[in-house]
């Protein structure tokens, strides 16, 4: 029998996704399983978790890697799970998420069966095989909306950054930077496909362009950190930090008619080379 899990999902003023992520997770979580919910400080609308077997907990101030750390410190399981509230688990997903004996493993995420076609899905982790995860790659394994760490290795590490992040200034690459830090400490993990889960592609074509100048500046924000403290993974990421978002990527766009798409590899550029200057600044 598989050990017991505590799930994590942090939220803030998204209770029809939240709904629909409990929902979903309920089906498959057991009666020793525990699900904790974490309103990481809300300005418009208090996360409720009325009909559903779970804990809510605050966090005094706003950032997703701020409410997961509160989430997994309250934890009373050695494996913990984290779910974003714009995620669906899929039917098996707390089996196979559970199957492997690594130190920590990512799930594969799509986009929802039947969703309305998106040009530009963001936060998918798309994989037909499990992969090792270690120092010599891949490097953008998957995302923290679907992620299984041990408690011991999360204390072990001091969690997420609370710097990095939705709601801090670089804004994301706080699940990439996990990974960076376990690897490094000599964690080996995994990525499981068929521990599938769902993100609901939500955002509007401006808010996606907000998105693209956010992951940029985590992207740049993780290069800055991995030239300080792994320099054999900071050589990895360059070429893929310089490929992505380049001007050839966006004139192609441009050229092929695609008029409206040249955007976000532009913005996500510019937000790396803010990242990666700010964080070496800040010597994260």
């Amino acid at each position: 029998m598989a050990e017991a899990l505590t799930v994590v999902v942090p939220t803030r003023d998204r209770p029809d996704l939240l709904h629909r992520c409990l929902t979903a997770l309920s089906a498959e979580l057991t009666d020793t399983d525990r699900l904790i919910v974490v309103d990481s400080a809300p300005a418009r609308h208090p996360a409720s978790v009325t009909g559903f077997r779970a804990d809510l907990l605050t966090a005094a101030e706003p950032g997703t890697s701020r409410a997961r750390n509160v989430g997994w410190h309250a934890a009373t399981t050695e494996q913990v799970a984290f779910v974003d509230d714009d995620v669906l688990v899929a039917p098996g997903w707390r089996d196979a998420l559970l199957a492997s004996p690594a130190d920590f493993v990512l799930g594969g995420v799509t986009e929802p069966p039947g969703d309305s076609p998106h040009e530009r899905p963001v936060s998918l982790a798309e994989g037909r095989e499990g992969t090792v995860i270690d120092r010599t790659g891949p490097l953008d394994p998957g995302i923290a909306g679907n992620l299984r760490v041990r408690r011991s290795v999360l204390s072990e590490l001091g969690g997420f950054d609370e710097r990095l992040g939705p709601a801090s200034w670089f804004a994301s690459a706080e699940d990439l930077d996990l990974v960076d830090r376990l690897v490094l400490a000599g964690h080996v993990g995994w990525f499981e496909p068929t521990a599938l889960a769902w993100h609901v592609q939500h955002r509007t074509d401006t808010q996606a362009l907000s998105l693209h100048w956010a992951y940029g500046k985590g992207m740049g924000a993780r290069l800055a950190r991995l030239s300080r403290t792994d320099r054999d993974r900071a050589r990895l990421l360059l070429p893929r930090v310089l490929r992505l978002g380049g001007v050839a990527t966006a004139a192609s766009e441009v050229r092929s008619g695609h008029r409206r798409h040249w955007g976000p590899p532009v913005v996500w550029r510019l937000g790396a080379l803010a990242g990666f200057a700010v964080g070496k600044a800040r010597r994260l």
